[in-house]
């Protein structure tokens, strides 16, 4: 028995066990799928209404530069001013208030052109007059005090894109499928027409500028031409020399670049402007990670307060409430409470901070056109020094030519800023006939033909897993419970014993069973020694009887004789079992009393040294009952040799030892 070979369950065992317990597995189960098919039954539909945009991926320039620097759009192409910005900022404009509130509007409103778009989509026509459209509606309450069924609309609102794309999905649920359509399709056309109405009034600004210049450089254009015309009348016909004429042209060209490089410096200083605007608004710092811990004074009070307590009891022992030392203690247990009460439960251990990567942005941009506005200031410097070496030689003419070339000089430069800025004004007129917003509609929201929740059939298999999990945690619960034997190794570890044999059921007609009960019947003979053998059953379910006629029948088998005594025994005085049970013909004698009542009747022979077995059925013989069968025996001054197992399911032969723990 020192030598500990413990058999590890195998799949056929695990299998046994669950048969065992294919009840609790198969409730489960039961149970859970009823539950997923009532939810699936009574459970309210959900429908989804989804809609796709797609964010136009170049940047344009900002009606806020615009506005406050107007010759930047003269500088860049007409075609950015019709939006296209960072994702991240269309997602958050169309999940802004604005478009919730103009959403809520068009629900109200305009339910006919949500029917259209649910039938048609978004078309041009209802594209163009979106901008007034919304302009019209009435004033909406704000998301935060909507109810019912459009704050469900609200919570369910969900505005993502759609990763390594330039998509933002719109999604929205509602227990009407038509209404969870129109929301999101109302979301959409806010959307649509407050990009396109920004877009507009980007490019009305522009054009308005475009358009004040423009009568201002026609005027010059004028006023020039007419000075021009006037010096001619006066002084008649003036001859100019080749040189003079080559001067004049490049001095005309210079002027011209001058002219674009302190435009460009002008620009990039009102966007630095802007820029310095914005950051100024942003914090330097922000917090990156913060760390919070329980207040530690508040360990401190308690215990102060548990202490003073104790101390205000103890004193009560000894003085009155209304005695001095009481009112001390107690105005101090009065002040640990308050304290205790004031006490911020939790406070800021440590806070990580890092620079605002917003505000890191800004200045890195406002640095760019920092040095573009210097470049530009540089180019004007050399400009202007060029000019002023080409007016110095055209000033050694005479003046009648001076006059000319000067008159002719400003013609000139208001007649190419006049075209330059009716080109300008053409392309912007395009560019408002042209408007686009600052997403595309790929997708309008549409009918769903199933909705999103219930899902009956992954309800019933999420049950099934659901169930089978559930009902192996209370098989190993019922398991780790269980009061019964099962295997041999519990009868073992149970009875503090080897199990030397298990057996379906003691029949010496089956092979199995025979090669079991020789195994069995050797070691009882080598344990008894030629002495009798007790094999005892905490109740009659075990079959102590059968078990010792199938011992004896293999036994007289094999033409090895041996004594069977069974329950008839009870009846003798305990000093008449071993002159009974000695007989000059047997081996071994077998007494097997069939319960433990006869134990107590074989008590003179568990004093003389025989060694006991017991018998026990692994699927209808209680832990318990084992254990206290064992005691008796122990209590007797006996020793258990060992246990077979009956009821198992397969015979072996295996030697079960008793685990470590029990040895």
């Amino acid at each position: 028995m020192a030598d500990y070979s413990y058999e590890p369950m195998t799949t056929r065992d695990y299998l046994a066990l669950l048969w065992r317990r294919r009840l609790i597995m198969a409730g489960t189960m039961v149970v859970c799928v009823a539950i997923a098919v009532a939810y699936s039954i009574t459970a309210t539909r959900v429908w989804e209404g989804r809609a796709e945009l797609v964010v136009n991926s170049d940047a344009g320039a900002r009606p806020s530069i615009l506005s406050s620097a107007p010759l930047l759009g003269l500088l860049t192409d007409s075609s950015s001013l019709l939006g296209g910005t960072d994702l991240a900022t269309q997602v958050q404009i169309i999940s802004s208030r604005p478009c919730l509130e103009d959403a809520w509007a068009l629900m109200h409103e305009r339910p006919e052109l949500l029917v259209r778009v649910r039938s048609e989509g978004v078309t041009d026509e209802m594209l163009e007059g979106l901008p007034e459209l919304l302009a019209g509606l009435s004033d909406a309450p704000p998301p935060a005090t909507w109810t019912g069924e459009y704050e469900r609309l609200w919570d369910s609102l969900l505005v993502s894109a759609v990763e390594e794309s330039q998509v933002v999905e719109v999604r929205g649920e509602s227990a009407d499928p038509e209404q969870a359509c129109d929301f999101i399709n109302a979301m959409v056309l806010a959307y649509l027409g407050r990009s396109l109405g920004d877009a507009r009034a980007a490019a009305r600004r522009s054009l308005h500028y475009i358009e004040e210049e423009l009568a201002d450089a026609e005027q010059r254009l004028a006023e020039t031409e007419e000075s021009l015309r006037g010096f001619a009348q006066y002084a008649g016909t003036v001859e100019l020399q080749a040189a003079a004429e080559q001067q004049f042209a490049l001095l005309v060209r210079l002027d011209e670049q001058a002219a674009l490089a302190e435009a460009r410096m002008r620009a990039q200083a009102a966007l630095q402007g802007e820029l310095q605007n914005r950051l100024g608004k942003q914090p330097e710092h922000v917090t990156a990670s913060t760390v919070i811990t329980r207040n530690p004074q508040i360990s401190d009070l308690q215990r102060a307060l548990a202490q003073a307590e104790a101390d205000r009891v103890a004193l009560l022992e000894e003085y009155q409430p209304a005695a001095a030392p009481v009112r001390a203690a107690q105005a101090k247990v009065d002040e640990l409470r308050g304290g205790l009460a004031d006490a911020a439960e939790e406070v800021t251990h440590s806070r990580d901070e890092q620079l605002n990567p917003v505000a890191q942005a800004l200045v890195q941009q406002s640095v760019v056109a920092s040095g573009e506005r210097l470049a530009a200031g540089s180019s004007l410097d050399v400009l202007r020094t060029a000019v002023r070496r080409v007016e110095a030689k055209l000033a050694e003419l005479p003046d009648e030519q001076i006059t000319q070339l000067k008159l002719m000089r400003e013609v000139g430069l208001a007649e190419k800023i006049y075209l330059a800025l009716k080109e300008k004004e053409q392309e912007f007129e395009i560019t408002e006939k042209t408007k686009m917003p600052a997403a595309s509609l790929v997708e309008h929201a549409i009918a769903a033909d199933e909705p999103v929740r219930p899902k009956p059939i992954l309800n019933v298999v999420a049950s099934i897993a659901a169930g089978a999990m559930l009902g192996l945690l209370l098989v190993a619960a019922a398991e780790h419970f269980d009061d019964g034997l099962h295997r041999p190794e519990r009868l073992a570890r149970m009875v503090g014993a080897p199990v030397v044999g298990a057996l379906v059921v003691a029949d010496a007609a089956d092979e199995d069973a025979r090669l079991v009960l020789a195994a069995v019947l050797g070691h009882m003979r080598a344990a008894a020694d030629g002495r009798a053998a007790l094999l005892i059953a905490p109740s009659a379910r075990a079959g102590a009887e059968a078990l010792a006629g199938a011992l004896a029948r293999e036994a007289l088998a094999g033409g090895q004789p041996i004594a069977l005594v069974t329950t008839g025994i009870a009846g003798l005085a305990p000093g008449d079992m071993p002159a009974t049970i000695a007989t000059a013909e047997a081996d071994m004698a077998i007494v097997a009393p069939e319960t433990g009542a006869g134990v107590l009747a074989a008590s003179g022979l568990i004093r003389a040294g025989v060694p006991v077995y017991i018998a026990a059925h692994l699927r209808a013989t209680r832990g318990s009952e084992v254990v206290r069968l064992a005691r008796m025996v122990s209590d007797m001054g006996g020793r258990v040799a060992g246990a077979v197992a009956t009821g198992a399911s397969r015979p072996t032969a295996s030697y079960v030892p008793v685990p470590m723990a029990h040895q």
